[in-house]
């Protein structure tokens, strides 16, 4: 099934509309946001990172700037080159612009090899030094996470911005993990020393929270989970707009909850590694108006199979137990519960994971031959029943009807939605990308 929106339901798409709500899901804000294009050449650095330049790293540039206490906009210039280790910019009383002073985004680089198998004490054997000189805001959070083992996904980014108003302007955020860790067993590993199984997440840029975000002549860089688009708290939204980006990766390589617009984007999937991949993987919230919208953008690849990977899959962000498909598992029972959990063979999921439906809509864009033409969005969990399978779902009154008698069974509602709103859709595939 290909999804197509018709003319009256792309009209509500539009770049405005898209991004204009944000906070709690069924009861969002209407607090109308409309970025306009950075002009790099307009903009004079505060800060200058690079030879020269008087910071050393990006985040003594961050650390500067919030100890001298600085008001308004902050711009921090990177010089051309490759800039290695973690950038966080945490909540603050100013708003920071990263500004690549190349010609092109592939002349500055901001490169570091991190993914959330690392263990604390990995992460504190490198890190430390790194923000050793850091505010109490960011050391606190650097505390954080040296303390878990692993560190997850939420903290395996080279870039994390918990900064409201933040800018990302022409340059390139590359995530250097190779997919090479091994938590033993007989993993399958490529030419290139890559293992094609297992856990790889490794960001690029994680959007942790953070409201008006704009990134603009950006490239993008990883393998699994290259852009990560995560909200405050579960059932809340914020919004990130992306715009003559390219961004590169494999599997569920541009995820999460959060509101997102991306126009005249690039988004390259990646072979080599991964038999199938999914350039998208969204676990927007059912009551959330937007999801991520791509206008105008190429879906193009690197080697990829013709025919054999998607457009994405929506997050069933954790799920433990399924209420969709028919189990082959003796005595399968799940209920709903107060957390998502399974001892098999029964489980319980809760009202945050059943409504982390996912949604994303694809406008006016060219789509490469590697996508499945008939069938673009896959189902979680893979086309076989598992504990923590989904199909794919293109609007609410898909799911209700799927799950009428176990939602009734459960005294779970959705009579305000509606149901007939897309959650996976596309509208004018105009030609194929090469």
């Amino acid at each position: 099934m290909r999804p197509q929106l018709s003319e009256e339901e792309a009209d509500r798409f539009r770049r405005n509309n898209v991004l204009r709500y944000v906070r709690t899901a069924g009861a969002e804000r209407d607090d109308p946001w409309s970025p306009t294009p950075l002009d790099a050449a307009g903009l004079t650095p505060d800060y200058v990172v690079g030879p020269g330049g008087g910071c050393a790293s990006v985040q003594e540039a961050v650390n500067r700037a919030l100890r001298e206490q600085r008001k308004g906009r902050v711009i921090i210039g990177v010089t051309a080159g490759l800039h290695r280790g973690l950038v966080y910019v945490p909540p603050a009383s100013l708003a920071v612009t990263l500004l690549g002073l190349g010609a092109s985004p592939s002349d500055v680089v901001l490169a570091e090899n991190i993914d959330a198998e690392m263990q604390g004490s990995e992460f504190t054997r490198r890190f430390a030094a790194h923000f050793a000189e850091a505010p109490e805001s960011i050391t606190k959070l650097y505390r954080r996470i040296a303390g878990l083992s692993p560190i997850s996904t939420a903290n395996a980014s080279v870039v994390r911005v918990e900064n409201d108003g933040f800018q990302l302007l022409n340059l390139t955020v590359q995530n250097t993990y190779n997919c090479d860790r091994s938590r033993g067993g007989d993993l399958a590993v490529n030419a290139l020393g890559q293992c094609r199984n297992g856990q790889h997440q490794a960001v690029a840029l994680l959007v942790a929270g953070a409201d008006r975000v704009q990134v603009q002549n950006v490239a993008l860089r990883s393998f699994q989970d290259t852009l990560y688009l995560q909200s405050p708290r579960k059932g809340e939204t914020v919004r990130s707009c992306f715009t003559d980006c390219e961004i590169a990766g494999d599997v569920d390589f541009i995820f999460g909850q959060s509101t997102a617009w991306f126009e005249g984007c690039t988004i390259r999937s990646l072979g080599g590694r991964a038999a199938t991949t999914w350039a998208t993987a969204p676990s927007t919230d059912i009551r959330t108006s937007y999801g991520f919208v791509f206008e105008d953008c190429d879906f193009i690849h690197d080697g990829c199979a013709k025919g054999r990977h998607f457009l994405g899959r929506q997050w069933f962000e954790g799920v433990r137990a399924t209420p969709f498909g028919t189990p082959d598992i003796a005595g399968y029972h799940v209920v709903m519960g107060h957390q998502s959990a399974y001892d098999p063979p029964r489980g319980t999921i809760s009202t945050a994971t059943l409504n982390s439906v996912g949604k994303c809509v694809i406008m006016r864009s060219r789509i490469g031959d590697h996508i499945n033409g008939a069938v673009p969005w896959d189902d979680w969990g893979g086309n076989r029943w598992n504990p923590r399978y989904r199909p794919a779902l293109y609007c609410a009154r898909a799911m209700i009807e799927y799950l009428q008698d176990w939602l009734d069974a459960q005294g779970q509602g959705y009579a305000d939605l509606d149901t007939d709103a897309p959650f996976l859709a596309e509208y004018v595939n105009s030609g194929n990308a090469s």
